[in-house]
Formats: C-alpha cells, structure tokens, sequence
C-alpha cells in the first residue's frame, strides 16, 4: 500500500486548522455565556432595592465590588494563569461565575448580595485573561487580531441579551428569577469543559520554551497600551453613564436616548469584530493611533450636532471604539509574549477599571458647573490616548532600531 505523504501531510493540516478555529468558536462562545450569566444586574437592582430597602449608595458600592474584583482580578489571575491550564481554567470561570449569579436571586440581605456579586467578579477576571490566551494560542501569528475580534463579539451578544433574558426570569418568579440561568449553566458546563477539554503537556512544554525564548519583553510598551485602555475606558463608561441625562437636559425625549445609546452599542460591537481585522491587514499600532486620533473630531462634531448627523456621528464614535477593543489585547500580548494571559488581563482589566474613577470625576465636574460643559471636556480622553500611541509608536521604533543595531555584525578594525 502507497501512502502519498503530501495528502496525509495536507489532511493534517487541514484538521489542525478545523481544529483551531474549533477553538476559537468555543472561547467566544463561552464569554457570551459568562456575560449573558453577569449583564442582568441593572434590571436586578431595582427590584432588589425595593425589597430590601437599600440606598442608591450601597446600590453603588455593590456596583463598585464587582468591577473592582473583576478588573483589579485580572493581572493576578492572568500571571498564574501563563503557568497553569488556560483552556480549563476557561471552561470552569464560566460555570463559577454562572452558578453564582444564578443563586443571587436568593440573596436574604445587602451582605449576601455584595458577596455573591463580588465572587462573581472573581470568575469573569479568571476568564478573560484565560480565553484570550487560548484565542491566541490556537491562532497563526498573522490572524490573531481576527480571533480576538470574535471572542470579543461573544461578550458583546452576550452582555445585549442578559437583560432581555433574566427581564423574563424576574417577571415569572420575582427575585428568584434568577434560577432561569441554571439549566444553561449546566448546558454550558457540559459543552465548555468538553469541547475545550485540557492542554496537553506537550502544548503546555511548547508554550513555555516559546514564552522562554520570548525574552523579557517590551516593559515600556505594555505599560503605555495599558494607559491607552485606560483613556478608552474613561470615555466610553463616561459617555455611555451620561448620554441619555445629557439628552434630556437638551430636550430629547428618554426614547430618543435610549435609541442613540443602542445605536452607540452596536456599533461598538460591529467595531470590535472589524478592530481586529483591519489590525492584522494595516497593522496594530496604526490602527488604534487612527481610531483615537479620528475618535476626538467624531466626537466634538456629536456634541455640536442634531437630528440624524447625531445618530451618525453616535455610530461613528461606537465603531471607533469597538476597534481599539481586540487591537489593544493584540498588541499587550505580543509585547509581552512571555506572559500573554498577564498581558492579556492589564489592559482589559486594570485598563478598565479606571473607567469607574473617570465617570465619577465627570460627575463631579457637572455638579460644579453643567453636564454639557463636563462632556465637552471628555474629548481630553481621546486626544490623551492618541498621544500615548504615539509615544508608543516611537518607542516601538526605536527599541526595534536597537535590536537591529546590536544584531548587526561589527568590523574588526
């Protein structure tokens, strides 16, 4: 019997290939699960608070708990998470994280409330770095920014349909309507720590010579793509938080916010499956020096326009914004290839989580002068995170001009 070593050489590849992108659809498959399980807490609030008589300050402070484990998690988890099993620490986040806010519903008082959101948090955090990485792992150098898109379209859906779901859940059985998400936790679980399964040993030996050969990194890149996530966070939180007040206080009607704040969303998430492409077909740090750049003009022309140039100009700013979003994780990974999943977690995580701090000072500034005025000051956020990316593209250059400097063989004499 012949065997035709090319065909089989091909018939490997290709399965390799099926299998990869395999994995991919399962880590985007598994963060729409975790944010449909983590999204449905503003329409929880309310009737949380009328049962229990809590202020709009705890309201916050639970708010806050979340997004702090959630985001401060992040670097933590993703640093362990370079030396442990990414693809079961993937799969098994999400059904943590999906129990829990399956039983908040049954929370007795505001302790028990602030624990389960704050054990919650610590599941997204360990999930995020971790699918990142496998997304990143499983994909060819040239195509990451691609797969990166499509895991971060899978929170996106995600996170548009928790609310739509549990509004059914709470109107059938209250509080407890919680309980809808546990027969697709159990689904989940099932289909997640099946299909993702383990990483062999022998990946897990080929990731740590490839993260040992990958050197120290680049320490300066890492920590300017991590400010520029924090400039992105600040604007998009601040925007999103006061739109609809700032609409109202001109005049419109709460549906004509509520229509330019869906419009703003989609157009993140059609920018965040798009971010990742463009990346990989015009490079990285040029695509997120043109999205900021571009980002503040879009921006200024919203605040100053009306009727349907403001839609435009709202769709514009959201697919701005939903570019940076896979571009950033790409470019902290492959400036730090040693540690992806750590990399991975700065910019979504601690990235983030200055969002929060941001809104607040805006608030703040509208309560010392108006809301209009505090917005207009907001486009600080985009022109900051267009200077950082030059900074960055600058010290990029000119680390790689040292490289090449040093590599090149000197003349004797």
């Amino acid at each position: 019997m012949i065997i035709d070593r090319r065909a089989l050489a091909a018939s490997r590849a290709g399965f390799k290939r099926e299998l990869l992108t395999n994995t991919v659809f399962l880590v985007a498959g598994g963060h729409f699960l975790l944010e449909l399980f983590h999204q449905y807490l503003p329409v929880f609030f309310p009737l949380f608070r009328a049962e229990f008589g809590l202020s709009y300050g705890q309201i916050g402070m639970v708010t806050l708990v979340g997004t702090t484990t959630m985001s401060l998690g992040q670097p933590l988890f993703g640093y362990f998470i370079d030396r442990w099993d990414a693809r079961r620490i993937a799969s098994l986040s999400v059904v943590w994280l999906g129990l829990i806010m399956a039983v908040l519903g049954f929370s007795t008082n505001y302790w028990t409330l602030l624990v389960g959101v704050a054990l919650a948090g610590f599941g997204s955090a360990a999930f995020h770095p971790a699918g990142a990485s496998v997304v990143t792992k499983a994909t060819e150098a040239g195509k990451r920014g691609r797969a990166v898109s499509f895991f971060a379209v899978g929170g996106n859906i995600g996170s548009a349909g928790s609310p739509l779901l549990l509004a059914v859940g709470f109107g059938l059985l209250g509080l407890k309507g919680t309980m809808v998400l546990l027969p697709v936790v159990i689904l989940a679980a099932i289909w997640l720590v099946g299909g993702l399964g383990r990483e062999s040993s022998g990946d897990r030996e080929a990731h740590r010579q490839r993260q040992s050969r990958a050197g120290q990194g680049f320490l300066l890149g890492l920590v300017l793509i991590t400010m520029v996530a924090m400039t992105r966070a600040w604007f998009q939180l601040s925007l999103t938080t006061y739109l609809p007040t700032l609409l109202g206080d001109r005049g419109f009607s709460v549906v004509y916010g509520g229509q330019m704040l869906f419009v703003l969303s989609l157009l993140i998430g059609v920018g965040s499956l798009f971010g990742g492409i463009l990346s990989d077909r015009f490079g990285r740090w040029q695509v997120l020096l043109a999205c900021f750049a571009l980002l503040g003009p879009a921006y200024w022309l919203f605040l100053h326009a009306g009727g349907s140039l403001q839609f435009i100009y709202a769709g514009a700013i959201g697919f701005l914004l939903g570019c940076t979003y896979p571009t950033t994780v790409v470019v902290a990974q492959e400036v730090w290839p040693r540690g992806m999943a750590m990399a991975s977690g700065m910019v979504m995580g601690l990235g983030w989580w200055p969002g929060g701090l941001g809104a607040t000072l805006t608030g703040w500034l509208a309560d010392q002068m108006t809301l209009d005025t505090a917005l207009e000051g907001l486009v600080l956020a985009p022109v900051l995170g267009a200077l950082l990316m030059a900074v960055f593209a600058v010290a990029l250059y000119r680390r790689d001009r040292s490289s090449i400097v040093k590599t090149e063989p000197t003349s004797a004499g």
